[in-house]
């Protein structure tokens, strides 16, 4: 998986951290995650880079689309998604965000998942003698 993830661009990386945080989502959610401007440029990054790097090292594409599917940890009946495929699938632990922290050229990149906790609020971020903090109130009086 640490090959996988690092043949990844940093937007696909954003698309895949999404993705296993919540296991599937529709195009405009991870357009955003990403910081994609169009549902073409999701598109594009899940069949030209994420699955192809995923059927290169880990032998099958791993993200799916489904016209409908039925979410087996809600039971909720879901449309139109983007689906991370069962096998490279599990939820991550109660109250555990995903981070993930990686170089490209001359940036660093930290991508942290809180679960939709944070999507409103405003990170606090602080470098002091190259330590580096990001704050986020996730408290539920916001």
């Amino acid at each position: 998986m640490k090959q996988f993830l690092a043949a990844l661009d940093c937007r696909s990386r954003a698309i895949w951290w999404h993705l296993c945080s919540h296991g599937h989502a529709k195009l405009s959610d991870l357009a955003h995650a990403a910081g994609l401007d169009s549902d073409m440029e999701v598109i594009l990054c899940l069949r030209q880079v994420i699955n192809p790097v995923a059927t290169t090292l880990l032998g099958e594409p791993v993200v799916e689309f489904a016209s409908c599917r039925v979410d087996q940890a809600t039971g909720e009946k879901i449309n139109f998604h983007w689906w991370l495929k069962p096998a490279f699938w599990s939820r991550p632990a109660k109250g555990q965000p995903l981070v993930d922290v990686f170089e490209t050229g001359n940036e660093l990149v930290i991508i942290v998942d809180l679960n939709d906790r944070a999507d409103s609020c405003q990170p606090e971020v602080t470098c002091r003698n190259g330590i580096v903090m990001i704050r986020f109130d996730h408290s539920s009086d916001r």
